[in-house]
This record gives structure tokens, sequence and C-alpha cells, in this order.
């Protein structure tokens, strides 16, 4: 088997689309320079194949939540974990899948009209999802926190401002019906993620990040939506001060 810094472009991006991510951010292009070695493209570029290879080995490697008993987890942390994983892959991920996309029906959508299509339903979405990551972040993970680190808040549970929380609670979980479907359009759209026979690497990585965003998503709203939210709201009924 050869090693990483000899294989091409090409077989590095087609072996995992996470490392179109690597590369792009130092620069090299995984369609331009798809046949190209590793170090060759870093001779081109003038990047420290060294450090690129570091890069790109870890992008490679992830951590499964499949054994998570999330379930168990005190409040405070679900929400802090649903933030560092779901919240900053969705920021990071919208830009980069947009710009791909962009590309892709730039060259494409003449011959394939569901491109573009494809493309419009995830900026729509996005543009609505960031703001409901905001109202998450700013409002709801904020009153979460309040009841479950202190005792003393939980009198919150009997105040107006809960009343409005879970009215908010069940105004994202709605949303994420919305998302949910959304998500459905864009997997019949693309075939379930699949590129065509023809399709170069920059149409593969979109679509293979595409998928990703979508199982990520899947798996936030799961988080929120079946165990976070429905035991925020349970909690008035668990309160002592009941």
């Amino acid at each position: 088997m050869k090693n990483i810094n000899q294989l091409t472009i090409n077989e590095i991006v087609s072996n995992d689309y996470r490392a179109a991510l690597v590369l792009q951010a130092f620069g090299i292009d995984v369609c331009c320079t798809g046949n190209q070695t590793v170090l060759e493209a870093c001779t081109t570029k003038k990047a420290d194949p060294g450090q690129l290879i570091e890069k790109l080995l870890e992008s490679m490697t992830s951590t499964s939540e499949e054994n998570f008993d999330f379930k168990s987890w005190p409040l405070s942390i679900l929400t802090d974990y649903i933030v560092a994983k779901h919240h900053s892959l969705i920021r990071d991920r919208i830009p980069i899948i947009t710009k791909f996309l962009q590309r892709v029906v730039k060259v494409h959508s003449a011959h394939e009209p569901n491109l573009k299509k494809i493309k419009a339903l995830f900026e729509d979405s996005m543009e609505d999802l960031q703001r409901h990551l905001k109202q998450e972040e700013l409002i709801i993970f904020p009153f979460i926190k309040k009841i479950s680190s202190d005792p003393v808040r939980k009198d919150l549970l009997f105040s107006p401002s809960y009343r409005k929380i879970t009215e908010l609670i069940f105004q994202l979980m709605a949303e994420h019906e919305v998302e949910g479907l959304c998500l459905e359009e864009i997997r019949k759209l693309s075939d379930d993620y699949t590129p065509p026979a023809y399709a170069c690497n920059t149409y593969k990585v979109a679509f293979a990040m595409l998928q990703e965003f979508d199982i990520s998503l899947q798996k936030h709203i799961h988080l929120e939506s079946n165990i976070l939210f429905p035991e925020v709201i349970a909690q008035e009924f668990k309160s002592p001060l009941n």
C-alpha cells in the first residue's frame, strides 16, 4: 500500500472526502490538482508537507457517537455538547458547502437542473437554521443551564419566562420538522447524494459534505427534539417546588 505522501489528490479525496477540507485550507484545489501527489501539490503551493499530512490523517480519524448514552447526561453538559459538536459543524460547513455547490452548479446545471434546486433549498434552509441556532444559544440553552446547575433557580419553572421558553421550544421543534422535510427533498433531488459516474472531485466532495451535513443535522435534531427539549418541558413536574 502506498504511503499517503505518494497518493494522488484524487486517490485521497476518493478514499475520504474530509481530506478535501484540509487540502482546501492549504490552498490546494481538489479538482485542478487531482493527478498530483501530496508532495507535488505541496511543492506547487509551497506548503509544508509534514503539516499537511498530519492534518490529513487527523481529519480522517473521527470519534463515533453511537455508544454515548445521551439520556443519562446532565442537561447543561448536553447543551454544551450540542453547541461544540453540532452547532460548530453547521457553522463551519455552511460556507464551504455553499462554495462547492456554486462551483458544481456553474459547471453542470445546464445538464442537471436539479442542482440549482438543491443549491436553492440548501441556502434558504441554512438562513433559517442559523437564526434557529442563535435562539437556542442566546435564549434556550442559558435558561437550561440556570435550572439544571442551581437548585435555587428551580423557581424559574413557575415564572412567566418559563412559559415563554416552552413556547419557543415548541416553535423550535416545529422548525426541526421543516428542516427534516428540506433534507428529505435534497436527498430525493440528489438520488441520496449519489454523484454521476462522470463527476469530478468538486462534485463528489459537494455531495459527500451534504450527506455528512444531513447525518449530523439529523443527530442534532434527535438530541434536541427527543431528549433535551422534552426533558426541559418535563422539569416543571419534577421540581420539588411543585
